[in-house]
């Protein structure tokens, strides 16, 4: 992956943070069912790469003014969290743990203490409830939101979801809470038809699913 806008020595450094993610993340010959998502094959190029993407390319449009280097650095670790000290099948308190794996990661590499604290910004900001506090924070909310929405990533939870029911009900909640971090409204009015339209496949399931059998 190569950002045209950003000098060598970013490159460097992002390049071992990248390294280091990916060697935390499940490996290829994985099969442990929990973490099936989350392994290198699957959400480094259907997640992680769209969310950097997003971050480029919305920056060129909607940020042109922010860091992108610190976007980027939370672009790339915002999710560190679904396998950095996760004890649990839940996914409950990763943007906090993503946090932590930022400051741990990103200090070695000579950033400064005000660069870090951008960085743990724009990651709390992936979380829903978050208020973001920083235009690169919002850049980061957007970019993981709208990369969510188009990719197949967002469906691939039926795949590795235990049964197809806690896939709806997870996907139902999901889909509200990705639609509402999306502020940008060129996106939203862009995004609008396809939500109505998931909503609707989703009502559907919930009625055929009540009533299994023809009555005759």
């Amino acid at each position: 992956m190569k950002f045209t806008t950003l000098d060598e020595r970013f490159e460097t450094r992002f390049k071992t943070l990248y390294q280091n993610l990916y060697k935390l993340h499940p490996q290829i010959d994985s099969d442990e069912f929990n973490l099936r998502y989350l392994r290198v094959d699957w959400f480094f190029p259907q997640h992680i790469h769209n969310v950097l993407n997003q971050v480029e390319e919305l920056s060129k449009i909607y940020f042109q003014n922010t860091d992108l280097e610190v976007a980027l650095c939370a672009g790339l670790l915002h999710d560190a969290g679904l396998v950095y000290q996760r004890e649990t099948a839940s996914p409950l308190g990763h943007e906090e743990r993503s946090v932590e794996y930022a400051r741990n990661e990103l200090a070695p590499l000579g950033y400064s203490k005000e660069f870090i604290e951008k960085v743990c910004e724009c990651i709390k900001a992936t979380e829903p409830a978050y208020t973001p506090k920083l235009p690169e924070a919002l850049l980061v909310r957007n970019a993981d939101a709208y990369a969510h929405m188009i990719s197949m990533h967002f469906f691939a939870k039926s795949n590795f979801s235990q049964d197809i029911n806690s896939f709806v009900n997870w996907f139902e909640n999901k889909l509200e809470s990705t639609y509402t971090k999306i502020t940008i409204p060129e996106l939203r009015h862009e995004l609008s038809p396809i939500v109505t339209f998931y909503k609707k496949m989703i009502s559907n399931y919930k009625t055929q699913k009540m009533n299994p059998s023809l009555t005759f």
